[in-house]
C-alpha cells in the first residue's frame, strides 16, 4: 500500500500545485527537515503506486531515520496539512493547504499583557503586530513554552540579529529548541550555556575558514548536527575547514556531507580519498571505457561504486581486471559488475593474484566440463547449472575423473543426459560405492535383475493318450455354459 497519497477531499479538490499559502503562512515556522518531508511525500502523491514510495526509500533520500520522519508528519497533521491513517505500517494522506483561521482561537488580554510588554521592549527596533503577537501565543500554547522562557529566546535572537529580528527566526528558534526538550527559563539557561560553549569551538572553525564573523545561531546548529548526527570530532572538522578555499561555511557543511554519505569520518580517510581522487577519476574512466559506458559526471560512479571497491580492498588494477572479465561476459553495467565483486569479495578474492588465478581455475574447470558435455554428444556451452553438477559430483561427493566418465558413458544418448549422470553418481553415493570395479558391478547385477524381469515364461507341451481323450469328451456335458 502506498505511503502517501491525496486524501479523497483533495483529489476532488483538483489541486496539482502547492498553494502559496503554504509557503506565507506554513513553511517559514515549520521546524528543520519538516519542510522537505512535506514537499518530498507531496511529489510521491501524483505517483502513489511508485516503489519508491515507502518511508524506508523517504528515509535514505532525505537522510533522515524513519523516528524523522513520522515526527515530521505528526507536525504537519498537528497544522491540519495532513491525516495519519497508520503509524504501522505508516499511511499519510495529503489535505488541502488552507489559510490559517488565526481568529479561530481567542486569547485573552490579561493573560498575555505583561509578555506583551515585554517582548515589545526587546524587540523596540519595530513595532509588534496582532497577527505576531498571536503567532507567538500559538507556540507558546501548543509547545509548551513558558512566557519567561519565550523572551529569553527573543532576546538571544535580538543579540544575534539585532532588535529589528524578524517573528519567524524567533519561532524557529523556539520551535527547534522545544523539540530539544527546553520549555522553561531553567532549560533555556541550560541551553544558552551550551551554545556559549559551542561559540569557542565555532570560532576555531571560522578562523579555520578564514572568516571573520562571529558565530551564529546557525554555524552552532550546524555544529551540533556535523558531531552529533554525523560524528565527526573537531579534529576532523578543523581539517575539513583548512580545505576550503572559498564558499565559507556553506562550502565546508556541502564537503561535510559528501563525505558522510562516502562514510569517511576521520581525518586520515579523508585526506586518503583526496590524495587518491586522481586515481579514482582514473580508475573509474577504465571501468566505464572496459564497460562501454560514458558519464558527464564521473562522481555518482566514484561514490557509489569506485571508492567502495577501494574501500573494500580492490587496486585499481583488480578492479581493472574484473571490468574485462565483465565485457567478456557481456555485463555492461555497474550494478551487474558490483554484483561480480560482491561475490569475490566473500569468497575472499580481492588481490589481483588471486581473482586471476581464481579466474584460471574456472576455465580450467570449464574445459573439463565441455570435454563432458561433448562426450554425452552435448553441443553446446558451459552453463552455471553444469558447474553446479560438476563442484556438487567432485568436490562434495568426492568422485574422481575415472568414475565421472564411466557415469558419462552411461548417460549417452539418454533424454537428459546429465541429469541421468547425476542419478547414477547419487545412487553410488547412497551406496557408498567408491571406486570404479564397484560401479561396474553394481551395472552388471542390475542388467542381470532387468534380464530376470524382462524373460518371458516358457510353455510346455502335453499328450494325451486315446483313453483321456475319450474321458475328456464324455465330461463335456457335464460343462455348463455361463
Amino acid at each position: 500500500m502506498a505511503f502517501c497519497k491525496f486524501s479523497t477531499e483533495n483529489r476532488k479538490a483538483g489541486e496539482v500545485t502547492i498553494d502559496s499559502v503554504f509557503f506565507a503562512e506554513y513553511m517559514p515556522y515549520a521546524p528543520e527537515g519538516c519542510t522537505k518531508v512535506y514537499l518530498y511525500g507531496l511529489s510521491k502523491c501524483y505517483n502513489p503506486d511508485e516503489v519508491s514510495n515507502t518511508i524506508e526509500d523517504f528515509a535514505k533520500t532525505l537522510n533522515l531515520s524513519e523516528e524523522d520522519i513520522k515526527s515530521a508528519f505528526l507536525y504537519w497533521q498537528e497544522e491540519n496539512l495532513v491525516t495519519i491513517l497508520n503509524l504501522n505500517p505508516i499511511e499519510v494522506r495529503y489535505l488541502p493547504v488552507r489559510a490559517k483561521k488565526y481568529d479561530s482561537k481567542i486569547f485573552k488580554k490579561e493573560k498575555y499583557a505583561e509578555f506583551n510588554r515585554a517582548i515589545q521592549e526587546i524587540l523596540d527596533g519595530r513595532m509588534i503586530t496582532p497577527h505576531e503577537y498571536k503567532e507567538y501565543y500559538l507556540t507558546m500554547e501548543s509547545l509548551h513554552i513558558d512566557d519567561s522562557a519565550m523572551l529569553m529566546v527573543a532576546k538571544y535572537c535580538v543579540n544575534q540579529k539585532g532588535n529589528n529580528v524578524g517573528y519567524s527566526y524567533i519561532l524557529t528558534v523556539a520551535k527547534n529548541w522545544a523539540y530539544d526538550g527546553v520549555h522553561t527559563v531553567q532549560d533555556v539557561e541550560k541551553k544558552l550555556e551550551e551554545m556559549e560553549n559551542l561559540t569557542s569551538k565555532v570560532k576555531d572553525i571560522l578562523i579555520s575558514l578564514k572568516s571573520k564573523k562571529s558565530p551564529s545561531f546557525e554555524d552552532r546548529e550546524l555544529y551540533q548536527k556535523w558531531t552529533k548526527q554525523f560524528g565527526y570530532d573537531d579534529r576532523a572538522l578543523i581539517s575539513i575547514a583548512k580545505k576550503v578555499k572559498r564558499g565559507g561555511i556553506d562550502k565546508m557543511a556541502s564537503l561535510i556531507e559528501n563525505y558522510a554519505t562516502l562514510k569517511l569520518f576521520s581525518v586520515t580517510e579523508i585526506e586518503e580519498y583526496e590524495k587518491n581522487k586522481d586515481e579514482l577519476y582514473d580508475t573509474a574512466k577504465v571501468v566505464c571505457k572496459a564497460l562501454g559506458l560514458y558519464y558527464d559526471n564521473l562522481d555518482p560512479v566514484i561514490n557509489t561504486y569506485i571508492l567502495k571497491w577501494k574501500q573494500m580492498g580492490y587496486t585499481p588494477d583488480a578492479i581493472q581486471f574484473v571490468a574485462d572479465i565483465c565485457f567478456k561476459k557481456y555485463i555492461r553495467t555497474f550494478e551487474a559488475m558490483d554484483e561480480i565483486v560482491s561475490k569475490y569479495f566473500a569468497n575472499g578474492l580481492v588481490s589481483l593474484d588471486a581473482i586471476h588465478e581464481y579466474v584460471s581455475s574456472s576455465l580450467s574447470i570449464d574445459k573439463k566440463i565441455k570435454s563432458m558435455l561433448e562426450k554425452l554428444n552435448l553441443n553446446r556451452q558451459v552453463t552455471s547449472w553444469d558447474r553446479d553438477f560438476y563442484h556438487t559430483w567432485t568436490y562434495i561427493w568426492g568422485f574422481d575423473d575415472e568414475m565421472i566418465d564411466y557415469a558419462l558413458s552411461l548417460g549417452v544418448d539418454k533424454s537428459q543426459p546429465m541429469t541421468y549422470v547425476n542419478k547414477i553418481l547419487s545412487n553410488w553415493k547412497e551406496k557408498n560405492i567408491k571406486t570404479l570395479d564397484d560401479a561396474k558391478q553394481v551395472k552388471l547385477n542390475t542388467l542381470k535383475n532387468e534380464e530376470k524381469v524382462e524373460k518371458k515364461p516358457e510353455f510346455t507341451t502335453h499328450s494325451f493318450s486315446s483313453e483321456e481323450l475319450n474321458a475328456l469328451f464324455d465330461n463335456l456335458d457335464e460343462v455348463k455354459l455361463i
